[in-house]
């Protein structure tokens, strides 16, 4: 358990490897859902963080919230002493799965606020042939896919207006 007040002061920063999904997050969801961001139900404090430590560097590698809340200079006296789970791991044991699929649960909990055929786009571009085939087997991220991972139908992803949410 490492408190916010410890993580603000070692050198944070969002592993490469990941950092797309973090400025998808940061971009194009952060945005939108602040109002919902409800820091004392937040999935920040339930979920184990992940680091990889180097050089006296920590490397994020999950928990898109956490990153913004030790960053923050605006955090009160009552979050900087909340503890989180962290969890520390080696290059060679880092796991995409792990950020995309919270990514994802982020995406299909607030889809009605979000442009999701902007974020498509983006995973798209991201995921390249290999990781598309370790992820789901196929060749290339569609729509489809998408839609299936965010619990949507075909049919309400085109119905939406790109750049507008519900």
């Amino acid at each position: 358990m490492e408190t916010i007040a410890r993580l603000q002061t070692n050198t944070v920063l969002v592993f490469q490897d990941v950092l797309e999904l973090f400025n998808i997050y940061t971009s194009h969801i952060r945005p939108f859902i602040s109002e919902a961001l409800n820091l004392e139900k937040s999935a920040v404090w339930t979920k184990t963080t992940v680091f990889i430590k180097e050089d006296k560097k920590w490397f994020l590698v999950n928990n898109f919230e956490l990153f913004h809340l030790i960053k923050s200079p605006d955090v009160g006296f009552n979050v900087l002493k909340k503890k989180v789970s962290v969890r520390y791991i080696t290059r060679d044991d880092f796991n995409f799965d792990l950020c995309f699929y919270e990514l994802i649960e982020l995406i299909a909990q607030h889809n009605k606020k979000l442009d999701i055929k902007l974020i498509c786009k983006h995973l798209k571009r991201i995921l390249d042939k290999q990781m598309t085939q370790r992820l789901f087997s196929k060749n290339i991220f569609a729509a489809t896919k998408f839609c299936e991972l965010i619990n949507i139908t075909e049919q309400a992803y085109h119905a939406r207006h790109s750049g507008a949410s519900l």
